[in-house]
């Protein structure tokens, strides 16, 4: 059983956030492990932990690690006093997370700029969805490009 304390103020952040992660495009309970390591102390946190503050199953819990870590959010640390390894965020990953989207919606852009001749032979209605998304990748590409230059120049 996990010694971490968690306080109904608490729980009830951790379920909201979740659900705005959630929103965010993550799976439920990836949603939940992340609310639970951003809200909670220690910041390191074993697997039994978090298996323990989520309600999660062992394998649904080391597969959401896995997948956590692999798009950056936590990373693998010693288990102060325990055997085996931790877990907890990586510094910056929530800038990590917008980087990652942008740069995705980047890769959306340039695969409509690099098919302007076929979607031109298309329907008039088409080249208007597509003109459309295409133009909001540039405008959203550019600000959030500007925006996070700016924070990273503030920090």
């Amino acid at each position: 059983m996990s010694s971490i304390v968690v306080t109904p103020q608490v729980a009830k952040l951790i379920e909201e956030f979740g659900f705005r992660m959630e929103a965010f495009g993550m799976p439920p309970l990836a949603a939940r492990l992340l609310s639970v390591m951003v809200l909670t102390d220690p910041p390191e946190k074993s697997t039994q932990d978090l298996i323990a503050l989520t309600g999660g199953s062992k394998g649904a819990i080391c597969l959401t690690l896995r997948i956590l870590e692999r798009f950056g959010h936590l990373e693998k640390c010693s288990a102060q006093g325990r055997r085996g390894h931790a877990w907890r965020l990586r510094r910056h990953f929530m800038i990590d997370m917008f980087e990652g989207k942008m740069k995705a919606i980047n890769g959306i852009r340039d695969f409509w700029s690099s098919h302007v001749e076929e979607i031109g032979a298309l329907s008039e209605n088409v080249r208007a969805n597509v003109e459309e998304m295409a133009r909001f990748h540039q405008f959203f590409s550019e600000m959030m490009g500007q925006a996070l230059d700016r924070w990273r120049n503030s920090q």
